[in-house]
């Protein structure tokens, strides 16, 4: 019955939806892409002299194994292991690591991050720019993630990085048409806020309700700091321990985000499931839910099955991860789902169209004219999303942005 209903009223509706959508596409700036994907080249020649420099010689900074041998054997960093192919590990992580031993690990990570925005965003994005149309048109898939999140492809427009600049800078090629802006609508730690009333925590619903910082409440809350002496430091922390948590995170996992000693990282988790004592007791429960019923649900009903639950080793920890968060992250999915169905019959008589889905972020191209009356009437249906399937005791807010491209709207 709950599938059917969950099919019948989000999924169903979806379909013509995303064909719009993907039929529309969104105007992509070759000339834009062109000119950074030059300047990442530059960047990273840049990079590789240093390399080199700090190395004693030339060596190929793209090759793991090269790059091993130099670390470990050349430079005589601790830490080396080899895989079953011989050669070192060379890892993300692993450079994270090394990264406070030497200079040149963390410099190899700026040129694989350059090297990966060249390769997968500015030079690929081209050759997805359509001759006839001169726009991009990627693929939805209703079922790409087993949470009911969106997935898409050919190119993928979900995960273009949004944490450094030359990651966020990729998003000025994506631009509106002559008289048109593009608008940028987009739900505010909607995640933390199905926490907060799923899991039903008193401090964190009565912070939404007041329009507080809640990264700086539960910093206040966790390092009994008032908040008139927060410093940006502190609340950064209590940020990471926000997102980290909804993901079922480890002080091993703390610890590296926020660079800090493991027990250190451990001591924060053990003080937050202190402070807010319902957030353990909703995680026990949903992986008790799961371990029984092999599946864990939306608010809608929507099921996100669990058969690894119950295994043993690295794969348990991972499965408990995401049956922590599969019920936080799918209800998010739902609600921006049930928003979409809404809107193109609500704005069918403004010059507006929905282009983009990025997780929480809805992305239209807009006649400038218009563009305030599609942002108010976009915003009430996606802030009013849930009801009245589900009502949810804490608002859900949404921000909205306006640029000629989508990095000024974003």
């Amino acid at each position: 019955e709950h599938v059917t209903t969950v099919y019948e009223t989000l999924e169903r509706p979806l379909v013509p939806v995303l064909a719009e959508m993907e039929m529309h596409g969104i105007t992509v700036d070759r000339d834009t892409l062109s000119r950074m994907s030059n300047a990442f080249a530059q960047s990273m020649a840049g990079l590789e002299a240093e390399i080199h420099d700090l190395a004693g010689g030339p060596f190929n900074v793209g090759s793991p194994k090269q790059l091993g041998e130099v670390l470990f054997d050349k430079l005589g960093l601790p830490g080396g292991q080899k895989g079953k192919n011989g050669a070192y590990s060379t890892g993300a992580d692993i450079l994270e690591d090394l990264a406070t031993e030497h200079e040149l690990p963390g410099k190899v990570l700026d040129w694989r991050q350059l090297s990966k925005l060249k390769s997968t965003y500015t030079d690929a994005l081209q050759n997805h720019i359509n001759p006839e149309t001169g726009r991009v048109h990627t693929s939805y898939a209703q079922t790409g993630a087993n949470t009911g999140r969106l997935a898409s492809t050919d190119p993928n427009l979900q995960n273009i990085p949004v944490r450094t600049e030359e990651g966020r800078r990729i998003r000025e090629a994506f631009v509106a048409g002559p008289g048109m802006k593009l608008v940028s609508l987009d739900y505010s730690q909607i995640e933390l806020r199905i926490l907060a009333h799923t899991a039903d925590i008193p401090a964190l619903k009565q912070a939404f309700h007041d329009g507080l910082d809640i990264h700086a409440m539960t910093a206040s809350q966790m390092f009994n700091v008032p908040l008139d002496e927060m410093t940006s430091d502190i609340r950064r922390r209590a940020k990471a321990i926000n997102f980290g948590v909804i993901y079922g995170i480890s002080g091993f996992g703390l610890a590296r985000n926020l660079r800090i000693p493991r027990a250190e990282a451990q001591e924060f988790i053990d003080t937050y499931f202190l402070r807010f004592p319902g957030i353990r007791d909703y995680m026990e429960s949903t992986i008790a839910f799961a371990r029984e019923h092999l599946h864990v649900q939306t608010l809608f009903g929507r099921r996100i099955h669990t058969p690894e639950i119950n295994a043993k080793g690295p794969a348990a920890g991972f499965a408990r991860r995401g049956a922590i968060n599969a019920p936080i992250q799918g209800t998010a999915a739902d609600i921006i789902r049930r928003a979409m169905i809404r809107i193109p019959p609500a704005i069918r008589d403004l010059p507006a169209r929905m282009l983009l889905q990025v997780h929480d972020e809805l992305v239209f191209e807009v006649a400038e004219s218009a563009v305030d009356e599609t942002i108010a009437r976009v915003k009430a249906i996606m802030e009013g999303a849930a009801a009245p399937a589900v009502q949810i005791d804490v608002p859900l807010i949404v921000d909205a942005g306006v640029g000629r491209n989508w990095a000024e709207a974003h």
